[in-house]
């Protein structure tokens, strides 16, 4: 009976951005991709430059992987991390 219930439904994980140490809560499903996941994080702390997001040890997450292909359960911690490619988000149009 948990198994069905974590499949289909929501549970929280914390982002802890590796710079500022700011930790936010984010409620994900399964189905979310990491970069979906990580466009909802870059909004919420205002980040302009491209982040990634990592596990504990510091393992970067495929973007496209879904949140249940990575194996994130409730509870679990990410890094976000300056992308260590570069870049930033100007091509992304800002209201």
């Amino acid at each position: 009976m948990w198994g069905d219930a974590m499949e289909e439904g929501e549970f929280t994980v914390i982002v802890s951005h590796a710079t500022s140490g700011k930790e936010i809560v984010v409620a994900v499903e399964n189905a979310f991709t990491i970069s979906a996941v990580l466009e909802v994080v870059a909004e919420s702390l205002q980040l302009k430059d491209r982040h990634v997001l990592a596990t504990q040890d510091k393992k970067i997450l495929n973007p496209e992987l879904t949140v249940g292909d990575a194996g994130l359960k409730e509870g679990d911690t990410l890094l976000l991390m300056p992308d260590p490619t570069g870049g930033n988000f100007s091509n992304i149009a800002r209201e």
